[in-house]
């Protein structure tokens, strides 16, 4: 075998990270190491990566803890682009990221961020690397999104869009792209028995009706419309409990006091269970009887394929990734984003017909092995790859 192939993963993220974040852990988790030489590039505090066993990958801390170009959230892209114009071959992030990829002597650079595909886009382009795009994001029309779309046509990357909605939503940069749905290893979520330990820690019942949200806490996950529509669905079911699974990114941390006054003023605070970021999944999905992922304008959704795996009906909103995802009314039910009446009662459905929710979460387990192991992802990966390289 020849010279494996030496890729560059390059993510930004300092914090716990999100959905981009575990993705990019789960590629290099389980690609085949006899065909990809991966060299991971991060940021110099990257609390994504602790507790994380991954032998033989190579790192380096290229991003400051600390830099203006990062604390800020996707919206504030433009003044990024400000700081690009004329000039960006002096920008202190790409030329370190230059420096990085020409010392590890790369084959691919592979960006995992909005924020990353423009600094280590630039810095693949001054290098004459192939450049992959991974994009997990729909940004709405606006400077940011003018600025991603005027850097495509300078970088020229293939884009694998993580699902059909992304790919459409990039449509405007002319840019080769490749729709790899997001994948989850299927045997780590898997139908499990409930922990009653778990349960009692997080102070349900053994009788309780149990919701799940898995989502960061930021307005356009929908978190507001959720709320409106528990509140109804207690009407109906009163031992229905919510678990609020998921905190809140740096620059809003005032939302999640929203939310929580939303609650007191619904006069549904009793029933809701904030939990924050949490790591065992697969356990409180398995204390879940409903999966909901209420987005106004989710870009995939990849905790529904989570949710899948581990045998449960999910509730989601008719938009963006989901369409995917929901084989409607067979793995779960859909309903119009930010309508909370059609979202309680499709809540309702399921709660109160537990047969046909048992129907729904066999059938999303099968589909989630069929459509949404990272097996799979990966060997659409690998077809990138080897795309990019025949194309240079």
């Amino acid at each position: 075998m020849g010279r494996k192939l030496r890729v560059a993963y390059i993510d930004q993220a300092g914090d716990i990270g999100g959905g981009a974040e575990e993705a990019l852990l789960d590629i290099l988790r389980y690609m085949d190491r006899e065909r990809i030489e991966p060299v991971l590039l991060h940021a110099e505090r990257a609390e994504w990566l602790r507790d994380v066993e991954m032998a033989e990958l190579r790192t380096r801390a290229v991003f400051p803890e600390s830099d203006p170009v990062f604390e800020h959230s996707r919206e504030a892209l433009s003044s990024l682009g400000e700081r690009l114009a004329g000039l960006w071959q002096s920008i202190g992030p790409v030329r370190k990221l230059r420096i990085a990829l020409s010392a590890e002597d790369v084959d691919i650079v592979h960006t995992n961020s909005l924020k990353c595909h423009i600094l280590g886009g630039l810095a693949a382009r001054w290098l004459r690397k192939p450049l992959v795009w991974d994009v997990r994001d729909i940004l709405e029309p606006g400077s940011a999104r003018s600025l991603l779309v005027e850097v495509a046509h300078v970088t020229h990357p293939h884009i694998v869009a993580m699902s059909s909605a992304v790919a459409e939503s990039l449509a405007d940069a002319g840019c080769d792209t490749t729709v790899v749905l997001g994948a989850r290893p299927m045997d780590k979520y898997v139908p499990l028995a409930p922990d009653e330990k778990l349960r009692e820690a997080i102070g349900l019942k053994p009788g309780d009706k149990v919701l799940s949200v898995i989502a960061r806490l930021t307005p356009w996950k929908g978190h507001q419309t959720l709320l409106d529509a528990f509140r109804r669905v207690l009407d109906d079911e009163p031992e229905a409990r919510l678990l609020v699974i998921g905190d809140s990114g740096f620059w809003t941390d005032d939302y999640r006091d929203e939310l929580k006054q939303q609650a007191e003023d619904l006069g549904c605070a009793e029933a809701v269970h904030w939990l924050g970021f949490r790591e065992d999944i697969p356990q409180l999905l398995a204390l879940t009887d409903v999966m909901v992922l209420p987005s106004k304008d989710e870009p995939f959704g990849i905790v529904l394929v989570e949710a899948m795996a581990a045998g449960k009906p999910v509730v989601a909103t008719r938009t963006g990734g989901p369409l995917d995802i929901v084989e409607e009314r067979v793995t779960g039910l859909l309903v119009e984003a930010g309508n909370d009446k059609q979202l309680a009662d499709a809540i309702l459905q399921l709660l109160g017909d537990p047969e046909r929710a048992a129907a729904m979460g066999k059938a999303g387990r099968k589909r989630a092995e069929e459509h949404f192991d990272i097996s799979r992802g990966l060997r659409q990966l690998y077809e990138v790859y080897d795309r990019v390289l025949e194309d240079k």
